[in-house]
């Protein structure tokens, strides 16, 4: 999972690969430095070379979940929302690996489990955590969190939530992902697959 401490301020914001991350670690960027880094390739990016360095100064995570013991906030999403912007972006777009959707969904785990990508930390398989359920990531109990964020609310209430801690206005961040519309459209045995792959999250209700 990924989280940000600011231990300052004692909070934490849980996130997971699809659900606002890029959005989150602009404005922890831009809090930290007064700057909104923007790149030609991709218009927005936080996470990569020296900026990457310096949120893992202030407090980013990407790795093992720590009881950070702050209040906890989380940003959640709809599983069959969350799996359709991973499989266009990683599978579509990015071409990590060459594979159809169905034979994706029919050999789930097997194919992420023989992904050779790693994360940052040189360790973490790539692609089976960007497709982990939320409560891989979140864990079962929703109690824990002071408030749970939708996608569709990180330009809202989120965006609220952290000026508040920080006192400042953070600028607007249209992201690749904001929570719109699906990029493509599943038959109903691909839906139903995919909920069966994230039935703990609906049961959970990290939905």
């Amino acid at each position: 999972m990924s989280y940000f401490t600011d231990y300052d301020n004692e909070f934490t914001v849980f996130e997971a690969p699809k659900n606002g991350g890029t959005t989150l670690r602009l404005w922890i960027y831009y809090a930290g430095t007064g700057e909104l880094v923007k790149s030609a390739e991709s218009e927005y990016y936080a996470g990569t070379g020296e900026t990457y360095k310096q949120l893992q100064e202030w407090g980013y995570v990407n790795g093992e979940y720590e009881n950070p013991k702050t209040q906890m906030v989380c940003i959640k999403r709809d599983p069959v929302d969350r799996f359709v912007s991973a499989f266009y972006d990683k599978v579509i777009k990015e071409g990590r690996i060459k594979v159809t959707i169905d034979e994706f969904l029919s050999n789930y785990e097997e194919i992420l489990d023989k992904s050779t990508l790693k994360m940052n930390d040189g360790k973490t398989n790539f692609m089976k955590f960007h497709f982990e359920s939320q409560t891989y990531h979140f864990g079962k109990d929703k109690d824990l969190y002071h408030k749970v964020f939708d996608i569709s609310e990180v330009g809202t209430g989120l965006k609220k939530y952290l000026e508040g801690k920080w006192n400042i206005e953070l600028p607007d961040v249209h992201a690749r992902n904001s929570g719109g519309g699906r990029k493509f459209d599943l038959s109903r045995g691909q839906l139903n697959k995919v909920k069966e792959i994230y039935e703990q999250d609906y049961y959970n209700g990290w939905y």
